[in-house]
């Protein structure tokens, strides 16, 4: 019980120092690509809600300041209101500075700082472009397929030669045989994607 509260509150140290660095690197413009890389954005379904919230969160910080008389909780309500801003800025920061990345070894999959899969490029068999809709969760594993959705879509397929092992956490690493997932430019992650790997066999 106690080793289980201990990971659950590490995990959470550790998603919120990751949430401010996503952030420092959007102010400072510097995503997280591996050089060489080409970034391909997945954030495109997302925005709208992301400044939705956004939106609602500022003017509740507003109107908490404005409505509430008394001097204590009107201060700290302020705090935590603006708290929430910034981590809500944070998370449009992960999703922005933490793309997928085609090249030059691998291919990264990614959703926001709870995914980072890394596919070598001599696992994969082919790409190609799909439109598959899935209700549930944003990372699922059916059968021998790993899906990760944003806003319940997926717009891509790779196919592996191989199983590969996938680390969704520290306890769960399925090996899937093919992922799918959203790309903004499906077309363009799948030609480069192609390309990464018609060099890869000319060499």
């Amino acid at each position: 019980m106690i080793g289980t509260v201990l990971a659950g509150v590490r995990h959470g140290v550790q998603f919120e120092a990751a949430m401010w660095r996503s952030l420092a690197r959007w102010l400072a413009r510097r995503p997280d690509v591996p050089a060489g890389g080409a970034p391909f954005a997945y954030r495109s379904p997302m925005m709208a809600g992301l400044i939705v919230f956004i939106n609602v969160s500022v003017l509740e910080v507003i109107a908490f300041h404005l409505l509430i008389p008394w001097e204590v909780p009107r201060i700290v309500l302020l705090v935590l209101g603006i708290w929430g801003v910034i981590w809500m800025f944070g998370m449009l920061g992960a999703v922005t500075v933490r793309p997928h990345v085609v090249g030059p070894d691998a291919l990264l999959v990614r959703n926001s700082l709870s995914v980072d899969v890394l596919i070598p490029l001599d696992a994969v068999a082919g790409a190609r472009q799909v439109r598959e809709r899935r209700e549930g969760r944003s990372v699922q594993v059916d059968e021998n397929t790993l899906h990760v959705l944003v806003m319940n879509e997926s717009t891509v397929e790779v196919t592996l030669n191989r199983p590969v092992s996938v680390r969704l956490s520290e306890t769960r690493r399925p090996e899937v045989t093919a992922v799918r997932f959203h790309a903004d430019d499906a077309r363009g992650l799948v030609a480069a994607l192609r390309a990464d790997l018609a060099s890869g066999v000319s060499h």
